[in-house]
């Protein structure tokens, strides 16, 4: 520890608040521990930016196209088109914005400390939270790495735009 770098006390640090993390963060606040959430990104990790939710979004709205153009139907029309940019904000401002917000709320409605920044582990039962310029020590009993996942490039299929991760795909400007 650096002198003069104060550690603060906490019961129970969770580090990510994925599906795993706040889940975990907000069951253990609810039997009596003091819990501390840390997250780098967006509240609700891969799965609500970037994976699963955005992905049923982009599907809902393919469906709304789908079904639209629903000759076989008796349902007819004509120069349907699709505004890619326009669902790619909805799917951002009305959907994923939303439920981050939801996930941080239910955080603080259950006494949560939120802790926004990056996690490194520096000894037995201490931790560094580094944002940016910013620093702070922490003490703790228990801690629970709930970090999900990210995907892995391999050599020769680098992330570049023709080879897309999930985040990629899912923040496509125009159709393929």
């Amino acid at each position: 520890m650096v002198v003069g770098d104060f550690a603060r006390d906490l019961e129970l640090v969770v580090i990510g608040s994925g599906p795993g993390g706040y889940v975990a963060a907000i069951r253990a606040a609810q039997l009596g521990k003091k819990v501390a959430i840390i997250e780098r990104d967006a509240f609700g990790g891969v799965c609500l930016n970037v994976g699963c939710i955005p992905s049923k979004v982009l599907i809902h709205a393919a469906h709304h196209y789908v079904d639209v153009k629903a000759d076989k139907f008796g349902v007819s029309a004509k120069e349907v088109e699709v505004n890619l940019e326009k669902t790619q904000r909805w799917k951002d401002e009305e959907v994923i914005s939303k439920l981050t917000k939801g996930v941080e709320m239910l955080l603080k409605k259950n006494k949560i400390e939120i802790i926004k920044g990056s996690a490194f582990f520096n000894g037995p039962n201490h931790l560094r939270v580094v944002n940016g310029e910013e620093s702070s020590s922490y003490q703790f009993n228990e801690a629970i790495i709930a970090t999900g996942s990210r995907p892995i490039e391999i050599d020769g299929f680098k992330f570049n735009g023709r080879v897309l991760d999930s985040t990629g795909a899912l923040n496509l400007k125009e159709i393929p």
